[in-house]
């Protein structure tokens, strides 16, 4: 089931994003992306919408995608459990659904994701250096029109 995140969620919201920042990009260190919990806690507070996964009656998520005010989607994670398994493309499908235009920056070590947003439309128009991490960023943009690519 898919529904809109609640102030609830924030704390499992929390948990999801540490979890799958450190996994995809082990070469920054984990007190690199703890420092960064505030501010994905107001990124949390301040999107546009942040949609969260549910499995089969589950109350607490099990995934969410969050999108930002000018059409960035800023994260999209399930939990470990769900991966390869369909919960990230309903987030992705339901998301394209909201928004006509959806762009996604993320750092080049972050192989999966860049795969998994490639299967879902979205194309590399842009790389730039991300002075916080010293890695290469990429932008990704998938328009109202991207179709979900067979593999």
């Amino acid at each position: 089931m898919i529904r809109n995140a609640s102030p609830d969620d924030l704390g499992r919201l929390e948990q999801l994003w540490l979890y799958s920042v450190i996994t995809a990009h082990p070469s920054l260190p984990r007190d690199y992306w703890r420092a960064r919990l505030a501010a994905f806690r107001r990124d949390c507070l301040d999107a546009d919408y942040c949609l969260v996964y549910t499995e089969r009656g589950h109350r607490s998520a099990d995934g969410f995608a969050l999108v930002a005010g000018d059409d960035t989607l800023k994260f999209l994670c399930v939990t470990p459990a769900l991966a390869g398994h369909g919960a990230g493309a309903a987030l992705m499908e339901a998301t394209k659904r909201a928004c006509p235009q959806l762009q996604a920056h993320l750092l080049q070590e972050n192989l999966l994701g860049r795969y998994f947003l490639q299967r879902h439309g979205f194309v590399e128009t842009e790389r730039y250096a991300d002075g916080d991490s010293g890695q290469m960023a990429i932008v990704m943009l998938c328009s109202s029109g991207c179709v979900r690519r067979a593999i």
